[in-house]
């Protein structure tokens, strides 16, 4: 693997952990922590916490953009260059819906993210009700992980795969084993003459013996 696409990979990983970490611990791990508090004890709570967690929000959410364009450019630019399905992969298997979708939820999730520990007035609906918003930013979150598997499974291609060291790609068939490449029915064809041929050899046996005797006398 191109380490390039390797560290972008884990670098896209790591920040999507701690970003979602961080609403799964908020949601079900400070919320319900802080609720038997009064409310300027909980503002005091959520202000030292935005001090200390904000750097690290804006941070994953600066990985997670810089990564993910630069894998999906990179994949793209694999697909034209290899000519998957003759060009049509992309169209095919609806990937570019499918990095629209993720790409438009994502915007939605870092909006929130940031919402919820920032301290701008414009924002301050969100922060009134801290347990909706969380619970609707986490949700989100997991759809973009869902679409984001969905498309890492067809990230392997048109039925492609390694042959050796070279990296050069196969096409593989749906058909059972040994009918591959195209070469299925000739293999299948030469099997049954072997078996004829075999029971053919079996039922001359004993006739050239019964000559050979004869010849002995």
């Amino acid at each position: 693997m191109d380490p390039t696409l390797l560290l972008l990979r884990w670098a896209h990983v790591l920040a999507a952990a701690v970003a979602v970490g961080g609403l799964v611990f908020a949601r079900f791990g400070l919320l319900p922590a802080i609720a038997e508090f009064d409310e300027e004890t909980r503002e005091r709570i959520h202000d030292r916490i935005r001090r200390r967690w904000l750097p690290w929000v804006i941070g994953s959410i600066t990985l997670l953009l810089a990564s993910g364009l630069a894998n999906f450019l990179l994949f793209n630019a694999r697909v034209k260059a290899e000519g998957w399905a003759g060009g049509e992969w992309m169209r095919a298997t609806s990937y570019h819906s499918l990095f629209g979708a993720k790409f438009l939820l994502a915007l939605v999730v870092f909006y929130f993210a940031s919402a919820l520990v920032g301290r701008g007035a414009g924002t301050q609906w969100v922060r009134k009700d801290r347990a909706t918003w969380l619970s609707l930013t986490l949700g989100l979150a997991v759809a973009v992980v869902m679409i984001s598997g969905w498309m890492r499974q067809l990230h392997t291609g048109p039925n492609l795969t390694a042959a050796g060291d070279g990296g050069v790609l196969i096409e593989r068939t749906n058909a059972p084993e040994g009918r591959r490449d195209g070469g299925g029915d000739t293999d299948g064809q030469e099997r049954q003459e072997a078996d004829r041929g075999a029971a053919a050899e079996d039922r001359e046996a004993p006739t050239a013996a019964g000559g050979g005797e004869e010849a002995a006398r």
